[in-house]
């Protein structure tokens, strides 16, 4: 598309509207949210296997990754693709005039593309800490030379972005059936923004934000923890879902088509160890993690495969309940009766309450949260990143040695084009 088709575009709502579902629509791709970003941080944290061993994926099992892993130099260019269609909309959506679109429509596409946009940037720093920070559209033929940020600086860009997606965003969604999960909302918006809080506040130590926002999204938004586990897969867009990928039978999911019992699997659980962190009563064991044909573990995660129409869970209530568990119970600086009745509300529906006794100190607490994170979110991406944030991956990783492998390397591919990103410590 040629620099004048690109102005051009912009001319109408129905236009503007398609520029932002082609937004959503990157993140489709398998080196993006429609596979790697999950699958990775899923081997990193010791849960999944690859159908062969290829040392590409095995090496993030090992914490042994290189420069020059073609996992994360795909991954890098796939995400700032999707940054870079959003920074268009937020670009060219606003110079639009009245005859063409009305100023509510251009708020909400504006407001959904700087969500997508954090959500991006919200990957990069959590896998990378420190990447360059760009907020302009990137024509053909542009120079992109901007140099890095540190993760300082993009969690602030993050929070600006969710926090104008907020302010942009109806708090009554016009979205209706499945657009009203695989949107941007005023609400994803703010669950987003929650979860970015309690990162930030690894450094921060603000940890009030974060649950505060939690417990405004658990009581004010309208979610509700569905009765029944494997329902938020099997049937998608549940009450509980508060942000998922669309995927269908004409755009498919690349993770589902290979994660399954059957041929073309390349993609396992690991083994029995991940079914054994589920205590045998818990009811979430069976479905997230079952055992198949030749004594193989699946990911349960992925039911509708054939087409592999399954949707992706960015976020639901479950996590928010988690998030405000940890964050309330470091305000507080206790095990506060608020901080557990959010993890006893995940444990309720697993059928596995402890009770508030249980946990001795905070620090125990703390842990405990992480861990039924773990199990909540088993093969959802997150698992990884968690236990980074607090280090309690030193703990969990038998080959995680060095602090320093918390993150991935740069890209040496990026680090070759000389426009001054450095490689990161240990690498």
């Amino acid at each position: 598309m040629g620099q004048i088709a690109q102005d051009q575009f912009f001319n109408s709502e129905t236009n503007a509207n398609a520029a932002v579902l082609g937004a959503y629509r990157t993140m489709m791709n398998s080196f993006s949210f429609g596979q790697s970003i999950v699958i990775v941080p899923e081997f990193s944290a010791g849960h999944v296997r690859h159908s062969a061993s290829f040392p590409e994926y095995q090496n993030f099992a090992e914490h042994k990754i290189q420069a020059i892993n073609p996992w994360t130099a795909n991954m890098w260019q796939a995400v700032y693709a999707t940054i870079n269609a959003a920074n268009q909309i937020i670009e060219e959506v606003p110079n639009m005039t009245p005859a063409m679109i009305t100023g509510e429509k251009k708020n909400i596409f504006v407001g959904e593309a700087k969500f997508i946009r954090a959500l991006n940037y919200f990957f990069l720093v959590r896998a990378f800490n420190k990447v360059p920070l760009k907020l302009t559209y990137t024509k053909e033929g542009d120079n992109f030379d901007i140099p890095e940020s540190g993760k300082e600086a993009i969690y602030t860009q993050i929070v600006n972005d969710l926090t104008e997606a907020v302010a942009a965003l109806p708090q009554a969604n016009p979205n209706t059936g499945d657009a009203a999960k695989g949107r941007a909302s005023y609400w994803a918006a703010k669950a987003l923004l929650a979860k970015v809080y309690l990162y930030q506040a690894a450094f921060t130590n603000d940890y009030k934000k974060a649950a505060d926002l939690a417990n405004e999204i658990i009581t004010t938004a309208g979610f509700g923890l569905v009765t029944d586990f494997s329902t938020i897969w099997t049937t998608q867009n549940t009450n509980e879902a508060i942000f998922e990928i669309q995927f269908d039978d004409q755009a498919t999911n690349p993770l589902a088509a290979v994660a399954n019992d059957n041929a073309s699997v390349l993609f396992f659980a690991k083994d029995s160890t991940i079914q054994d962190l589920y205590s045998p009563q818990d009811k979430r064991r069976a479905f997230t993690v079952k055992k198949g044909s030749k004594n193989n573990y699946f990911m349960g995660k992925f039911p509708n495969f054939s087409p592999a129409s399954q949707n992706l869970t960015v976020i639901r209530l479950a996590e928010i309940y988690l998030i405000h568990a940890e964050a309330q119970a470091r305000v507080d600086n206790s095990v506060s009766t608020a901080a557990y009745n959010s993890l006893k509300a995940v444990q309720d529906r697993a059928g596995v309450t402890v009770p508030i006794s249980t946990y001795s100190n905070l620090e125990a607490f703390i842990t405990a949260v992480q861990e039924e994170k773990e199990k909540e979110l088993m093969f959802e991406g997150e698992t990884w990143f968690d236990y980074s944030r607090t280090k309690l991956a030193l703990r969990k990783y038998d080959t995680l040695t060095d602090e320093r492998y918390l993150l991935y390397p740069i890209p040496s591919a990026q680090i070759a084009l000389g426009t001054g990103l450095t490689q990161n410590p240990g690498y």
